[in-house]
């Protein structure tokens, strides 16, 4: 009896048994957090494309002004050296007003030079054996050497401007791929609901639904987090205040022009800036080599002096011939004889671990953007893929065939597969940039 009491109670429970709701939170959608902005100067745009990215940081960026600096020191060092073959003159007036004219005991008057005198010197140096223009060759060369120095800070700052060009434009893509994933889960949401209202789907279902919506916003804050970082690293890219909001017009970045790939290294080898530089600095440590050599020459010049002497008034003018030699100079020339010829070995070294490195770059250049090129192609299969995966996934779901963790899984794969593209498209074009970089130091943009 007891048992035919228990299975008549199990039947008829669910007849006054209230139906279960599956127990979720929902988060709202996060909003950007915005630094405060400033008003953007008539100079700089309000809208970037590539090439106004990289002329922008061209006329801002901090460390060109300090390369440019330098140039313009080593053209002063080039003139202060060459002031030794060019003609020099001295003007000199001094004033004499003698207080006392004769001498104690009866002795006389002295005599008396009153008044002003004037003398003038022109000096020209003949000949120093080639000292002088030796020392004034390693100038020019050593100022060669930083303005090949300079080209390649340009270089760098047209590079690190498109990869913070490229880096924010990715990252504003991520955010869209972000917000249409949400969608997505809302329309999953909504679908796991209706089915479990209408008696045909499980209450985990909805739990599993929401669980992802809120995970989805949870990446969308991030993803937002990340666009603003990357903002920021623009604009210190560029040398502009972080505060300024500068809106991006999306471009592509050119893939350089060649042949073959042999072709890349022997283009790198002659147009590197930073070549040029170990090549001039070579050229430096020779001349000052040459000029070591005659450390203790003879140094012959002509001297032509006047005289204007007010009290008592006369005139002198006179030309001589100066010869300044030191035959024994105490290991001087020989020890910098030493000294020119190791900075000399030293600079010929490091030319040849510059061709190196410029080699290896031009190398892995290269290699990673064909990698990159595969994977956007692979990326671009992956997506369609997955997005055909979910369609069948979600249609299976509707027409109850399958369960719900598929379409949640699905969706995942998807929204890994848009991440994936964007991230793969944005590497082709920063790997073009390094290889612009590493063949031939190019500053400009289309």
């Amino acid at each position: 009896m007891r048992k035919i009491l228990l299975i008549l109670g199990l039947l008829c429970s669910p007849l006054w048994a209230e139906p279960y709701v599956p127990q979720t939170q929902q988060a709202e959608v996060p909003k950007p957090t915005e630094l405060p902005s400033i008003q953007i100067p008539e100079s700089v745009p309000t809208e970037m494309g590539l090439k106004e990215a990289v002329e922008t940081a061209f006329r801002y960026q901090s460390s060109l002004r300090v390369s440019e600096s330098q140039v313009r020191a080593a053209q002063g060092r080039v003139r202060q050296q060459a002031s030794g073959l060019n003609p020099r003159l001295s003007i000199q007036s001094t004033y004499n007003e003698q207080l006392i004219n004769s001498l104690s005991g009866g002795l006389g008057g002295v005599f008396s030079a009153n008044g002003w005198t004037h003398n003038a010197t022109l000096s020209q140096l003949v000949t120093d054996f080639g000292h002088t223009r030796d020392l004034t060759a390693a100038q020019e060369n050593q100022q060669k050497a930083n303005q090949s120095a300079y080209e390649q800070a340009q270089s760098d700052v047209a590079l690190q401007a498109k990869q913070a060009y490229f880096n924010l434009l990715s990252a504003q893509r991520l955010i869209k791929v972000q917000e249409d994933n949400i969608v997505n889960r809302r329309e999953h949401v909504s679908e796991a609901r209706a089915r479990f209202t209408a008696g045909l789907g499980l209450p985990s279902d909805v739990t599993r639904a929401e669980t992802a919506l809120s995970t989805a916003l949870f990446q969308l804050s991030q993803a937002q987090t990340n666009a603003g970082n990357n903002r920021l690293q623009f604009n210190l890219a560029l040398g502009l205040d972080p505060r300024m909001k500068i809106t991006l017009r999306p471009e592509e970045e050119p893939l350089l022009g060649f042949k073959t790939t042999e072709e890349l290294f022997e283009m790198a080898l002659a147009q590197r800036p930073e070549l040029q530089q170990y090549k001039a600095q070579v050229a430096s440590a020779q001349s000052t080599l040459d000029a070591a050599h005659t450390t203790s020459a003879p140094s012959i010049s002509v001297n032509g002096a006047y005289q204007n002497r007010q009290n008592p008034s006369f005139q002198t003018l006179g030309i001589n011939l100066a010869i300044a030699f030191q035959p024994i100079d105490g290991g001087l020339q020989d020890g910098k004889i030493t000294e020119s010829q190791a900075n000399l070995d030293r600079a010929k070294a490091e030319l040849e671990g510059a061709q190196q490195r410029v080699l290896s770059q031009v190398g892995q250049a290269y290699l990673n953007l064909k990698n990159a090129e595969q994977q956007v192609a692979t990326t671009k299969a992956e997506e369609a893929n997955a997005a055909e995966t979910l369609r069948l996934t979600n249609g299976r779901y509707k027409v109850g065939l399958g369960i719900f963790l598929d379409v949640i899984d699905a969706q995942s794969a998807l929204l890994l597969a848009q991440t994936n593209r964007v991230n793969a498209v944005a590497q082709v074009y920063l790997s073009r940039a390094a290889l612009t970089r590493a063949v031939s130091g190019v500053v400009t943009s289309p």
